[in-house]
């Protein structure tokens, strides 16, 4: 029997980490035939972009696949084309969050320093999670009627969470974290299970 077709997108909870132990998602690309299009500390719109990115690589695309997973992003991840720290590697996609850059200083980095007093003196609460409502709200759009599957690791975003099949590892995460998809090898496996017996329900 083949495989089911899986497109997973998200952040560094679903990303390929390619380490020496495995994370949930290699577990489940033992499982299914998976296109793991997930970036490391990316926020919620360049989740979106992936998606728009699957849809302009093949207007057909959703024709592929028997299920779409979304990894959702903490709403306090903040857009940035150009990071002014992570640069390459796993987070060479990363956006901007404030609990990665408080503690950080550097005469010479301008961009670092204007991040961070971007965050103390103009942020705004309302603006960031209504934002990334529309944005949830327009990937649950473009997805339509294919099998959808929203998973959350932030308390916030799992309140904001309306798609109709979700699984919400926000109070797992905090008791389990590790080095892979942030979780211990123990959590990625128990990840991993939740996950497909989602999946087998749904597509």
């Amino acid at each position: 029997m083949a495989k089911k077709f899986i497109a997973l997108l998200g952040d560094s909870f679903a990303a390929e980490y390619k380490a020496k132990t495995p994370g949930w998602v290699d577990v489940l690309a033992e499982e299914y035939s998976v296109n793991n299009v997930a970036q490391a500390g990316v926020g919620e719109y360049k989740i979106l972009r992936q998606l728009q990115d699957l849809e302009s690589t093949n207007p057909n695309w959703k024709s592929l696949y028997q299920c779409v997973i979304v990894a959702h992003t903490s709403p306090f991840r903040v857009h940035t084309s150009k990071h002014p720290i992570h640069k390459k590697g796993l987070h060479k996609d990363c956006d901007l969050i404030y609990s990665d850059l408080k503690d950080r200083f550097d005469w010479f980095n301008e961009s670092l320093s204007t991040a961070k007093n971007w965050f103390v003196h103009h942020w705004d609460d309302d603006y960031q999670i209504g934002t990334y409502k529309l944005i949830r709200e327009e990937i649950n759009r473009m997805i339509g009627d294919v099998p959808y599957l929203a998973i959350d690791h932030f308390g916030l975003s799992a309140n904001i969470s309306k798609e109709t099949h979700k699984l919400d590892f926000s109070d797992f995460w905090l008791l389990n974290r590790g080095d892979v998809n942030h979780y211990t090898v123990e959590a990625n496996q128990t990840v991993a299970k939740a996950v497909i017996d989602k999946v087998e329900q749904i597509c």
